[in-house]
């Protein structure tokens, strides 16, 4: 499953946690493409471990940190609360963007090993 505008770097840190991080800003033609790969990323996710996300020092196989802030040119920008809906495979934002406004959008994985392997597999990650 490739992915066009999430673009992950992969960190470890001392106790062997792995994170996944993206950031994406596109222009705002592309804010809706940008959402259904998140959408598409997190699905993904769910499937794997359906009982996820958690923290992974309390067992979880998986967590994720999903942060978007709508962005105006001469504006002050605005931090937007995002929901992601398992059981629909949905997410919203609220506020909603506007047709004109841009997104700055980040979103990071961390998991165990079988995770990181697995997520690595299914978006052709190195």
């Amino acid at each position: 499953m490739g992915l066009q505008l999430l673009d992950f770097d992969r960190s470890e840190d001392a106790e062997g946690v792995v994170c996944w991080d993206a950031l994406a800003q596109p222009a705002p033609a592309h804010n809706a493409a940008l959402l259904q790969e998140v959408v598409k990323v997190l699905v993904w996710a769910h499937q794997f471990d359906e009982h996820g996300p958690g923290p992974l020092e309390h067992g979880a196989n998986w967590d994720f940190d999903l942060q978007v802030t709508l962005v105006q040119e001469g504006a002050r920008s605005q931090v937007v609360q995002p929901r992601f809906v398992p059981s629909e495979n949905r997410l919203t934002l609220l506020p909603e963007p506007q047709a004109h406004q841009s997104m700055a959008l980040s979103l990071t994985l961390s998991g165990t090993p079988a995770f990181v392997q697995a997520f690595s597999e299914a978006f052709d990650l190195a």
